[in-house]
């Protein structure tokens, strides 16, 4: 089982591509007749999903020490790209003349995406020891860097 921390870590993760599915959903039920849905919400649904395979990852830590780390390190810089990508997405929706639920809806969840990573900075594990599974050599690599 992971430690206490990396199991809040992956809540975290986990309700964040949880709540981007949501937005995707919310996303295509707001657009209009002439619009098609599907553009307003693909970008939140490949976030989510990328947010969901690191949360999995990053929980693979006791059995995969390397998988676990890539996971738990790049599920924290996730929030940040997803800010900077639908903070670019709102602003250019905004510069588009479409003001209304798209530009509001893309840039509440830039600004969510940024509190997120700030709050998962907070919790982020603790370096662990690597495992006594690994054989002498993966233990020396992973103890020199």
């Amino acid at each position: 089982m992971p430690p206490l921390r990396t199991i809040w870590f992956a809540c975290i993760s986990l309700s964040y591509s949880i709540l981007l599915f949501g937005t995707a959903m919310l996303g295509f039920k707001l657009t209009t007749q002439n619009e098609t849905g599907w553009g307003a919400a693909l970008l939140p649904i490949i976030l989510a999903v990328l947010s969901l395979a690191l949360t999995i990852m990053s929980l693979l830590i006791k059995r995969n020490y390397k998988v676990g780390m890539v996971g738990i390190h790049l599920a924290m810089i996730m929030p940040l790209v997803s800010a900077l990508l639908l903070g670019m997405r709102a602003w250019d929706l905004y510069q588009q003349g479409r003001e209304g639920t798209q530009v509001t809806l893309s840039g509440m969840m830039a600004v969510t995406s940024i509190y997120v990573f700030v709050t998962m900075m907070l919790i982020r594990p603790k370096k662990e020891e690597a495992p006594s599974t690994m054989d002498l050599e993966e233990k020396t690599i992973t103890s020199a860097q």
